[in-house]
């Protein structure tokens, strides 16, 4: 039974400037050459060669100006469309294919057919919601199968009983695994102090913008108000939380409550200090009910272009930062991205990018080194 020539568009959804048809299938050269007329008034070439492009329009009477590719080096017979992005053409293409016998597909249904040779359908699927150019190059290393080669050389090395070769490259696969579970889902940071510390005000200045109520009367952040940044490529969650006190009134007390599981689930915790009032950091009793440990802190001084009140030579390690005036916001955010990712995948590095191939590749880690190398050798091939 012939396989059908299947038409699906690559780009994201909505409108935009440029939009991607691709046909793919035995009959994508010939169903584009039906509807393709080239600008340049001479015929198609009866079979591409592949890394080809040409302009012209789509279309008899109504037609759409388009660029016709053929990309170089894909196993199956695959066409693209580059077309003006507005939902009406993108609509008008797909039904000029149908018409012509292609059954219409999405991107995610393909993606076995637009993975390169060697590749890995599961990296290209995630590869549309990277948010950053960093996340976007790890995860295209892994779409062109740098993880899967990786694991690959362990179950081999398993598998011929070389096992210090296969811890060795299990070991740098753990040690990049924080940075591939975080590839398409943000870091969560919380911003959290005494009330009046100024996180509000340094989540806006983080921010750029003002994203955060700031007001001198104490108890003015309510609930959990979040921004999503990137951090030196890194996307992060920072969450500007009620000021951690007792309170009277129900309402605050809420807040707090919210502000305390905020803490709890945190990857990093910036606990702000203020130079013009008594410091307060985490308590005994907070650290063991909220389960906050050292590792998981910060230490930011806040309100540094004003006197301080206390002697601030006690807290050598932490970051000093005025949000009025943007001093040590870039400090900030460089120790953010460095406590959360100390190990940055260099370009082409193997990187484990779900977190699923992570708790693998860190079980099997922890297999080989307790001596079961089959156990480790099978779990990692499941992966």
């Amino acid at each position: 039974m012939t396989e059908p020539t299947r038409v699906a568009v690559l780009s994201p959804e909505g409108a935009g400037a440029i939009a991607t048809v691709a046909l793919i299938g035995p009959g994508a050269w010939a169903a584009a050459g039906r509807r393709f007329t080239p600008a340049s008034g001479r015929p198609l070439p009866e079979r591409p060669e592949g890394g080809e492009t040409w302009f012209g329009s789509v279309g008899e009477g109504v037609s759409d100006e388009v660029v016709l590719t053929v990309p170089a080096g894909v196993p199956e017979p695959r066409v693209e469309i580059h077309c003006h992005g507005g939902r009406q053409v993108v609509a008008w293409l797909l039904e000029l294919f149908r018409a012509d016998g292609c059954v219409e597909s999405s991107w995610q249904e393909l993606l076995p057919l637009l993975a390169a040779p060697g590749g890995d359908p599961r990296a290209w699927a995630l590869l549309p919601y990277a948010q950053t150019a960093r996340a976007a190059g790890i995860l295209l290393d892994q779409c062109h199968g740098a993880f899967r080669r990786a694991a690959n050389s362990v179950t081999a090395a398993l598998e011929r009983g070389d096992e210090a070769a296969a811890e060795l490259v299990l070991r740098t696969l753990v040690k990049y695994a924080p940075a591939g579970r975080h590839l398409t889902q943000p870091w969560k940071v919380a911003v959290v102090g005494a009330p009046n510390v100024g996180k509000s005000s340094l989540l806006n200045a983080l921010a750029g913008y003002q994203r955060s109520v700031v007001a001198p009367v104490p108890g003015t952040t309510r609930d959990v108000v979040t921004a999503t940044l990137a951090f030196d490529g890194w996307l992060m969650e920072l969450s500007d939380t009620a000021g951690l006190r007792e309170s009277a009134d129900a309402l605050e007390r809420e807040g707090v409550a919210r502000a305390r599981r905020t803490l709890a689930e945190a990857d990093l915790c910036l606990w702000l200090l203020d130079t013009t009032a008594q410091p307060v950091g985490p308590t005994p009793r907070l650290v063991e009910e909220v389960g906050v440990s050292r590792e998981k802190l910060l230490f930011v001084l806040t309100k540094v272009d004003q006197k301080p009140t206390w002697d601030l030579r006690g807290m050598p390690m932490a970051v000093r930062v005025s949000a009025r005036h943007g001093d040590g916001i870039e400090e900030l955010t460089q120790r953010v991205a460095w406590r959360l990712v100390p190990d940055v995948p260099p370009p082409g590095a193997a990187v484990p990018f779900t977190p699923e191939l992570c708790d693998r590749v860190e079980e099997a880690y922890r297999l080989v080194r307790e001596g079961q190398a089959e156990t480790a050798r099978q779990r990692l091939s499941a992966a």
